[in-house]
């Protein structure tokens, strides 16, 4: 299994250097789906709506927009957006079930579905542009979340219905996949027993048993994504203590199969973390989850573009070094994982990770060798300013 696997990574990483071949799109097959084995993703958070003009703007105004942010996609190589479509228990789609989201449209409420409330649909529009681009659109759902400090309660059966619930509409749409992100028991009030209600409580519940209810969700959107022709895919934190304790049985997904088609371990650490810069976090980790890594599931690494040229006491090594996100998907590739995804779409534009941006398009490391012209510098020039991520530890994805 192992020379397997690094024959396989050996092969890929020749390939993410000198070929031009890109997958064909459309390329899921309905009865038996299957994850790619090229997988270069980008993260779309509801962070991201207005950084990329998306929210509270008219149809036509929008769809510019998308093709904006796709042209950008994909001259840095990417070739799936992964693209948060439902956040807070809401809907990015003209859903009949869930409100729309406040974070696309000011006019979004609780009380008044998605359909009353879009003037247009804004993820069929996205779909309708990504199509002219050859690019893979995944559906990225947190199952529980309502708010930050009020969750659906995983143990209740009607809760997993709902989650099933929304994968059922999304599966109308031309999407390639379904996505989790790192957010099960990580509420940070406490749960609630329904969409409805608004008694929050706290109940001890042993990480076993977290992983128990988690599970059970687990399994049965598996099977739901495949009925419709769908990859289901999950992004766990990179630490893999926090992942079990809250419910995130990467262990299982990552040695028994029919639970997931890829896990995309948030890995967001240098090789040069630690006060003193000489820990080798990334490997460490990658290395860890790969150890895990028995059955058919696909491995993508999960990058922090985010992170790169910033400073941090913790991890300086993004400081450092403008090399990191090329050298980490080499090293993924090498170690046979099947692609990865970085986050997030807004950090293609920033001027603090322009260069990091440049240098691993032109290596070739984005696998469809787009030839770049501009410089870093013209194209931090570009870029808007954002805001500094604050230093210390690293927050879950959002």
């Amino acid at each position: 299994m192992k020379i397997k696997k690094l024959l396989t990574g050996a092969l890929l990483a020749l390939s993410i250097l000198f070929t031009s071949v890109l997958p064909l799109p459309g390329s899921v097959a309905e009865a038996a789906p299957r994850a790619s084995s090229d997988m270069r993703g980008i993260w779309v958070s509801y962070n991201d709506y207005a950084k990329l003009g998306l929210a509270n703007v008219n149809e036509s105004t929008y769809r510019a927009h998308v093709a904006d942010f796709l042209d950008t996609a994909s001259s840095h190589g990417f070739n799936t957006v992964i693209l948060h479509v439902r956040a807070f228990d809401d809907a990015i789609w003209k859903s009949r079930t869930f409100p729309a989201s406040s974070y696309m449209t000011q006019n979004a409420s609780r009380g008044v579905s998605a359909a009353k409330t879009y003037t247009y649909d804004p993820l069929k529009v996205f779909l309708d542009v990504a199509n002219g681009y050859d690019m893979e659109v995944h559906a990225w759902l947190n199952p529980y979340r309502i708010t930050l400090t009020k969750f659906l309660d995983p143990a209740k059966s009607t809760n997993q219905s709902r989650v099933r619930k929304a994968i059922k509409e999304l599966s109308k749409y031309d999407i390639a996949g379904i996505h989790f992100d790192d957010y099960f028991y990580h509420s940070q009030g406490g749960y609630v027993k329904n969409y409805k209600s608004e008694k929050v409580y706290n109940k001890a519940i042993s990480p076993a048993k977290k992983r128990t209810n988690v599970n059970k969700l687990i399994k049965s959107c598996y099977r739901l994504c495949h009925s419709r022709g769908l990859v289901f895919g999950i992004s766990p934190q990179g630490n893999y203590d926090n992942d079990m304790n809250s419910g995130a049985d990467v262990k299982t997904w990552l040695s028994k199969n029919k639970y997931v088609d890829y896990v995309a371990p948030q890995i967001y650490w240098t090789n040069q973390y630690g006060a003193s810069g000489n820990v080798k976090m990334f490997s460490d980790r990658l290395n860890q989850f790969d150890r895990l890594h028995t059955n058919d599931a696909k491995l993508y690494a999960g990058l922090a573009l985010y992170r790169t040229g910033m400073n941090y006491t913790d991890d300086p090594g993004w400081a450092r070094s403008n090399t990191n996100m090329q050298e980490q998907i080499m090293e993924a590739s090498q170690t046979g994982w099947d692609g990865y995804i970085m986050f997030s779409a807004a950090y293609l534009y920033n001027s603090e990770s322009a260069q990091e941006r440049y240098n691993f398009t032109n290596a070739g490391a984005s696998a469809n060798n787009t030839s770049v012209t501009k410089t870093a510098e013209t194209i931090g020039e570009e870029s808007e300013e954002e805001e500094e991520e604050s230093t210390g530890t690293i927050d879950l994805m959002l």
